[in-house]
C-alpha cells in the first residue's frame, strides 16, 4: 500500500465509526437456535460470512445457538466486543443499549423500528438517540438491516450474503429494501460496505459517507437518501469526499409532496428543499440520478477507478440495427457520441474489411473468416487510442447459453487492458441473459451494463462527473463591495421597514452589479425631476403595497419620451393605484433572465438563475447553486439554461455579454451570502443580457426583520 492509503488506514482507525464498520469482534444478543427467527438467521448469517475475529452468542434462555456456547449477558464475556448486535424486541431495547455500554462495548446494531414510548413519556427512538449521544456510542438503525462489510467477512445483518465478493462500491441507504434488492441481486456489482442507516440513532449517512470516503477499497459511494439529519455533516463529508478524489451517486427520493410526505413516517427523515439538496450535490461534485438502476450502473463504472477526463464515449458491436437504434436514443437522451477524427477514420479504414464503414457506432461484424474477431479487437483499439475518445463501450451477441465465437467473450475479458479509460460491456436488451457472463467479466474487471437506455444514462452519469470536477474548488469569488459598503448595508437591512425596489437596485448597484437607473417619487413634481436627472426615455412603475405583478393591474407604463406623456401616465396611475412610484431608465432590449435568492434553512444561502420577464412562471428553465460561487460556476449554470442558445447568439442573433452576465450572477450570490442572515428572499427580475452587458431592471426584497413582524 502507498503511502497515501497508509495515511487513510490510519484516519479509518481513528474514526469514531470503526469499531462499527470494522470491528475485531462481535457479539450477537438474542441469538436464537429456532429455525426460522431472525435470532437464528443472523447468527446463521455470521458464522458463514467468513469473519476471521470473536463472534459471541447471547441469550439467556439458551447455551448453544448452530453448535456454539452462548453466554447469559454481554458482561459475562471475557472481554467486550467491538459491536454488539441487538436483536431484541422494544420493550427491550433501553435496558439492553444501557447494559452494552455498561459492558463496555464499542457500538451496536439494532433491526427493531423502536416505536414506543419509555417509561419517562419520551418516545423511544428520542431516548436511544440520547443515550448513544451521552456516550459517543455509534449505532446503525434502528428499524434497518444492518450493515456488511463485504471483504472483512463482517455480516452484522440477518440476510445471507456470504455469496457476495468484494468489489469498489459502498452502498449507503435509508430503506432496508434498496439494501437486500441492490446488494443481493446481481453478482455484476460488488460491494465495500453495504450500509442500511434506518433511523440513524447513533450515526448518520453522512457519518458512514466520511467513513467510506477514507477507506482505499472504497472507490465509489451510492448514496440512497430521504434527507441529511445532520445537514452541516452532510455538507463536510462531501468535502472530505470531493477532497479525496472519491466519486459519490446519489438518488435523493422525497422530490415530490406525496413521497415526501412517507419519507416522514417511513425513518423519520425530514425532507428539506429539492432544489438546495441538487445544488448541494453539484456544488461538491457528487452525481444525482433518478432511479436505483442509474445509481448502481454509474456506481459499477466508476467502481473500477477510471475517469473520463476528455472526448465522448465510442462503442463497437456487432450490429448494424442496433448500431442505428444507438445513433437514435443517444439523440433523444442528449449524450454525445464520440466524432472520429481524419487520422482514426483512416487507422479504421486500414484494419476493416471491405463492406465496413468507419464510424461510431463501429460495426464490426464482417463476412464470416477466420479474422471474424481480428476486426473487433482492431476496432476496439484504434478506438481506445483515438484522442477524441474519452471511453469505450462493447457489445456482441453473447449470453450465458450461447456463445458463438469465443475470441468475442475473450475480448470482452481483455478490455481493461486495451485502454485505461473507462471502458464496459453492454447489451442493448435490458433483459439479457447474462448473469454469469458479467460475474465472469467481473472477476477480470469489466463492468456489464444491461439495457440500452441505462448504458447511455451511465455514460451521461460520466459525463457529468468530469463537468462537475473540472469547475474545481479553485474559482476565484468576485469581491463584490467593500467592508464599508457590505457594513451600509447591512445595518440599512437590519432596520427593517419598506424596502422598496429603488433601494433594492441600489444595493445591486453598490455590489457591482449593473443596474437601471432609479428614482422613487410621491408627486408630479418629483416624477419631473427624476425624468430629467435621468434621461428620457423613462419607465414608470406603481409602487403601491401588495402590487406583485404591476404588469397586470397596469401598473407598468414603458418607453415615455416627454414630459406631458410622463405627467399623463402618472395622474392615471396614481388615481388608481397611489401616488407613489418609480421613474426609471429605459432599459435596452434584450434577453431576460432573473436572479433569485431563498434562504435554505438547511444549507444556507441558495441562488436561482432563470429566463425572466414574464416567462418566469411559465417556463420551468432554472438552475440553483449554493452562495458563493465564482463567474466559472456561474457560467456553468448559465450554460444549463435551455435559453442559453438565445444568450449565445441563436439563428444569427448577436451574442450577448456572457462574461458580463456571469460576473454579475457571481456577484449577486457574494452579495447574497454576505446578507444571508438578514434577507429571506431576493427577486431581481429582469435581468436584461445583450451584446454590450447586463443590467437589473427590478428588485425586490424580503427582510427577515420583517418576515418575523409579519410572524
Amino acid at each position: 500500500m502507498n503511502r497515501s492509503g497508509d495515511v487513510a488506514t490510519e484516519r479509518c482507525a481513528q474514526h469514531r465509526l470503526h469499531p462499527l464498520l470494522d470491528p475485531g469482534s462481535i457479539a450477537l444478543v438474542g441469538a436464537s437456535p429456532r429455525k426460522g427467527s431472525l435470532g437464528n438467521e443472523a447468527a446463521r448469517a455470521m458464522l458463514d460470512s467468513g469473519f476471521e475475529g470473536p463472534v459471541h452468542f447471547v441469550n439467556p434462555r439458551h447455551r448453544i445457538v448452530e453448535g456454539k456456547a452462548c453466554v447469559g449477558a454481554l458482561s459475562d464475556l471475557e472481554a467486550p466486543p467491538d459491536l454488539a448486535v441487538l436483536n431484541v424486541g422494544a420493550a427491550r431495547l433501553e435496558a439492553t443499549l444501557k447494559s452494552a455500554i455498561e459492558a463496555g462495548v464499542k457500538s451496536a446494531v439494532i433491526f427493531d423500528a423502536c416505536r414506543g414510548e419509555t417509561d419517562a413519556g419520551h418516545t423511544l427512538v428520542e431516548r436511544l438517540r440520547d443515550m448513544a449521544r451521552e456516550a459517543d456510542f455509534p449505532i446503525c438503525g434502528g428499524n434497518g438491516m444492518g450493515f456488511l462489510n463485504v471483504p472483512l467477512g463482517c455480516h452484522a445483518s440477518f440476510v445471507p450474503a456470504s455469496h457476495l465478493k468484494p468489489g469498489g462500491i459502498s452502498l449507503i441507504a435509508h430503506s432496508g429494501s434498496v439494501f437486500t434488492v441492490l446488494a443481493l441481486n446481481d453478482p455484476r456489482f460488488r460491494f465495500d460496505l453495504v450500509i442500511s442507516s434506518g433511523q440513524e440513532i447513533g450515526a448518520t449517512a453522512d457519518d458512514y459517507l466520511d467513513y467510506a470516503v477514507l477507506r482505499p477499497t472504497t472507490k465509489v459511494v451510492a448514496l440512497f437518501i430521504e434527507a441529511a439529519r445532520n445537514p452541516r455533516g452532510l455538507v463536510q463529508a462531501l468535502e472530505a469526499a470531493q477532497a479525496h478524489g472519491k466519486p459519490v451517486v446519489v438518488c435523493k427520493v422525497g422530490r415530490t409532496g406525496e413521497s415526501a410526505s412517507l419519507a416522514l413516517s417511513h425513518s423519520g427523515a425530514m425532507v428539506g428543499n429539492d432544489a438546495a439538496y441538487d445544488a448541494l450535490f453539484e456544488r461538491y461534485g457528487a452525481v444525482v440520478v433518478e432511479t436505483v438502476d442509474q445509481l448502481m450502473n454509474l456506481s459499477l463504472v466508476l467502481s473500477h477507478d477510471r475517469e473520463m477526463k476528455h472526448g465522448e464515449v465510442a462503442m463497437v458491436t456487432d450490429s448494424g440495427g442496433l448500431r442505428e437504434l444507438l445513433i437514435d436514443r443517444a439523440h433523444s437522451l442528449g449524450v454525445p457520441l464520440a466524432q472520429l477524427s481524419a487520422d482514426t477514420r483512416a487507422t479504421l479504414e486500414q484494419v476493416l474489411p471491405p463492406g465496413l464503414l468507419p464510424s461510431n457506432p463501429l460495426d464490426c461484424a464482417g463476412a464470416w473468416s477466420e479474422d471474424f474477431a481480428n476486426v473487433f479487437q482492431n476496432g476496439l483499439q484504434t478506438l481506445a487510442d483515438a484522442p477524441e475518445v474519452g471511453a469505450l463501450g462493447y457489445e456482441v451477441d453473447i449470453r450465458d447459453d450461447h456463445v458463438y465465437i469465443q475470441d468475442l467473450a475473450d475480448i470482452a475479458h481483455r478490455l481493461p487492458l486495451t485502454t485505461d479509460k473507462p471502458c464496459f460491456f453492454y447489451s442493448s436488451f435490458a433483459r439479457a441473459n447474462n448473469r454469469a457472463l458479467g460475474a465472469s467479466l467481473a472477476e477480470s474487471g469489466v463492468p456489464v451494463l444491461n439495457g440500452l437506455d441505462e448504458t447511455l444514462f451511465a455514460i451521461a452519469g460520466l459525463r457529468r462527473l468530469r463537468d462537475l470536477r473540472s469547475l474545481g474548488g479553485g474559482d476565484p469569488r468576485p469581491q463584490g463591495a467593500d467592508d464599508e459598503t457590505i457594513l451600509r448595508w447591512r445595518d440599512v437591512l437590519g432596520a427593517g421597514g419598506w424596502f422598496g425596489e429603488a433601494r433594492g437596485l441600489a444595493m445591486l448597484h453598490d455590489f457591482g452589479i449593473p443596474a437601471v437607473a432609479c428614482s422613487a417619487c410621491s408627486s408630479t413634481r418629483e416624477v419631473h425631476a427624476a425624468a430629467l436627472s435621468i434621461g428620457f426615455p423613462v419607465v414608470l412603475k406603481t409602487t403601491a403595497a401588495g402590487v406583485a405583478h404591476k404588469s397586470d393591474v397596469q401598473g407598468v407604463v414603458v418607453n415615455i419620451a416627454t414630459a406631458e406623456t410622463l405627467e399623463t401616465a402618472y395622474n392615471d396611475m396614481a388615481s388608481r393605484l397611489g401616488g407613489d412610484v418609480l421613474v426609471q431608465a429605459m432599459a435596452g432590449r434584450g434577453v431576460e433572465l432573473a436572479f433569485g435568492y431563498v434562504r435554505d434553512a438547511d444549507f444556507g444561502p441558495l441562488v436561482m438563475v432563470s429566463a425572466g420577464g414574464v416567462l418566469i412562471e411559465h417556463l420551468a428553465d432554472r438552475c440553483f447553486a449554493l452562495a458563493p460561487f465564482g463567474a466559472k460556476r456561474a457560467q456553468y449554470l448559465l450554460s444549463r439554461l435551455k435559453l442559453y442558445p438565445l444568450l449565445a447568439g441563436a439563428r444569427g442573433t448577436a451574442r450577448c455579454d456572457l462574461a458580463a452576465l456571469a460576473d454579475a450572477l457571481a456577484r449577486f450570490s457574494v452579495m447574497c451570502a454576505e446578507v444571508s442572515d438578514l434577507v429571506e428572499e431576493l427577486d431581481v427580475n429582469p435581468v436584461i443580457a445583450t451584446p454590450n452587458g447586463i443590467q437589473a431592471a427590478d428588485a425586490l426584497i424580503s427582510t427577515t426583520v420583517d418576515c418575523a413582524a409579519q410572524q
